[in-house]
């Protein structure tokens, strides 16, 4: 057996980005903290690093023009990302904005490369205005105030317009063209909810490709025009949602991620033609599509259940994909890749008789004496999704003999807009009742200790743990809640004012709803907690503010409850730093093995 913490030694790569000569390959890469690195392509020299940041990278991009970089790092994961640039030959990059107190999203650059456009919450926290800024002097023009997330994802061909993507809630946003020069801001029509994503102009510059499901279940590609909403259908599989696209400079070739159950397909032809899915690679994840600059290669990150992420290459002339890294656990961790082991879909009957979808693993060595202990390991979101990517996490918990679920219950992505919005507001018992009926199964399962099952999630995943634990006590013979919330009422008061009002359209509205939240906030029935508790929160955390868990860990105190409380200083929503890491991972596996 391993100890935890080499689970969590293991790097990761994404965002690649081609160099203007495509002879080097920018991307990301590190553990825990990633940073900007150049891989030389079929020459000389090894890869270094180009930003040695105590934080981690949070994105990558390079400008249209020549290999001056721009990316984004924040402070202990407090979300208030700020913005650099590395100008080619230079021996450090510079700061674009220096106030801590702010979130600045980026968004694009400029054809010509002389400015960036970028969401920020400098004028009031609450709003993501729309600015722009000259790359030589700094100077910034804003563009569009108002409340909300607001995202820039485009700059058109000729400089005259921005793409903007509103984020009203997790299922209805806003599509916006802006006029550059103008200051003029249009509103794309829709007949009725709607998610964007991933909106980019075409060639000439007269409509937007953007993946959207108006009118249906599942994201599609769609031409759309922008004066009247009239759309176009590109790429729409059946039963899947297109998750990202990316065009060839010139357009010769189109390049798509559909969401199949979970597994990612690629797909790369000519856009007007059947395109193949892309063979070989591992089962899993695929993100961060990269054309070079001549168009005959794209380069993307890849990664599977027993594959952690690295940088792949699908070449034209070949039309076959290559890995240009791969981490190596045997080495970076004493890790025999040998022994990871490669969850199964499987699903379990709910409420209604509704099917729910989910992962289950067992570790490959006999079941002890009445079966496995086991544990649920329930996704944060809700709007996310369990999938076949790499979970450090699970295989640790694999590795030491415990069976593990990952369920999909009813607020889940990747199963259609209805499923999804399936357990908004006063239906968010249904995901509750999701969660049982995957206890059920996994009690019934052969060489499972139908006894010795725990219960793990993340954020919303936390609440879930901590609702399971006080609504079904008895069920549970362990529990683990990282930075998850206590009370729906605290919550939707404390956490960024960028999101309440976004967040409050899914949870439901105080002055409104206040019966819903009250049912559905934990903390309202610590007393009835049995299973022994182990809480992790960072001090920086601006989605769900420590007070959730320092709250709830207090009256499990006042109640003498079992409970072991770990915060963690410097850190924000999610455990990055290494020595984070290393720590939740140790304390995780020393809960488990001592209570489950």
């Amino acid at each position: 057996m391993l100890r935890p913490s080499d689970w969590a030694a293991i790097s990761a790569a994404a965002a690649p980005a081609f160099s203007h000569d495509g002879r080097t390959l920018f991307h990301l890469r590190g553990t825990g903290l990633p940073q900007i690195w150049a891989m030389p392509l079929g020459g000389p020299g090894a890869a270094r690093p180009l930003s040695e940041h105590a934080e981690k990278v949070a994105f990558l991009r390079r400008a249209p023009t020549d290999d001056r970089l721009i990316w984004g790092v924040d402070a202990g994961g407090d979300e208030r990302q700020q913005l650099w640039l590395l100008e080619p030959g230079a021996a450090r990059p510079r700061p674009l904005t220096a106030d801590p107190r702010v979130i600045h999203d980026f968004g694009a650059v400029s054809p010509d490369g002389t400015e960036i456009a970028f969401s920020a919450n400098d004028r009031n926290e609450a709003c993501w205005d729309v600015l722009v800024m000259d790359l030589a002097s700094g100077a910034r023009r804003r563009l569009l105030e108002g409340p909300g997330e607001r995202s820039v994802t485009a700059w058109s061909a000729v400089g005259d317009r921005l793409a903007v993507i509103g984020n009203r809630t997790t299922g209805d946003q806003s599509l916006l063209v802006i006029n550059v020069a103008e200051d003029a801001v249009h509103e794309v029509p829709r007949t009725r909810p709607t998610r964007y994503a991933a909106a980019r102009f075409s060639a000439d510059g007269t409509r937007l490709l953007v993946l959207t499901d108006q009118g249906g279940e599942f994201l599609r590609l769609e031409r759309i025009d922008p004066a009247t909403g009239v759309a176009e259908a590109l790429f729409a599989p059946p039963g899947r949602d297109v998750e990202a696209w990316s065009l060839s400079p010139g357009g010769a070739l189109l390049a798509t991620i559909e969401n199949d159950r979970g597994y990612a397909l690629l797909r790369v032809g000519a856009p007007t033609a059947e395109r193949p899915v892309v063979g070989g690679l591992p089962p899993g994840i695929v993100a961060d599509l990269a054309w070079s600059v001549d168009g005959n290669r794209l380069a993307f990150a890849a990664q599977g259940p027993t594959e952690p992420p690295g940088l792949w290459l699908w070449e034209r002339e070949s039309a076959a994909a290559r890995p240009l890294w791969r981490p190596d656990p045997r080495a970076e961790a004493g890790i025999d890749p040998a022994r990871l082991i490669a969850p199964a879909l499987v699903t379990w009957r709910s409420t209604g008789g509704t099917a729910v979808p989910g992962w289950f693993a067992k570790p490959e060595v006999p079941p002890p004496a009445g079966g496995h202990p086991a544990v649920i390991s329930v996704h944060g979101g809700p709007a996310s999704q369990a999938r076949a990517d790499f979970r450090p996490d699970v295989q640790m918990l694999l590795d030491r003999g415990y069976a593990v679920l990952m369920p999909n219950v009813r607020g889940s992505t990747g199963y259609g807009r209805a499923w999804m919005e399936a357990d908004d507001v006063g239906r968010r018992k249904v995901a509750i009742a999701d969660l049982l009926a995957a206890h059920a199964w996994l009690a019934a399962q052969p060489g499972i200790a139908p006894g010795r099952i725990g219960v793990m999630g993340q954020s919303y995943g936390g609440w879930m743990v901590l609702a399971a634990v006080t609504l079904h006590p008895e069920l549970w013979r362990a529990a683990v809640d990282w930075y998850g919330i206590a009370d729906w009422f605290t919550l939707l008061r404390d956490t960024g004012p960028w999101r309440r009002d976004h967040r409050a359209a899914e949870y439901g509205l105080p002055g409104r709803d206040d019966a819903v939240l009250e049912a559905l906030s934990p903390i309202r029935r610590v007393a009835e907690v049995t299973a022994p508790l182990l809480v992790a929160h960072g001090d920086r955390d601006p989605r769900v503010p420590i007070g959730e868990s320092e709250r709830f860990v207090a009256e499990m105190h006042a109640h003498g409850l079992p409970v072991r409380y770990e915060r963690f200083e410097y850190a924000g929503h999610g455990f990055i730093r290494p020595e984070h890491r290393r720590r939740i991972f140790e304390v995780v596996a020393e809960h488990f093995d001592r209570h489950l």
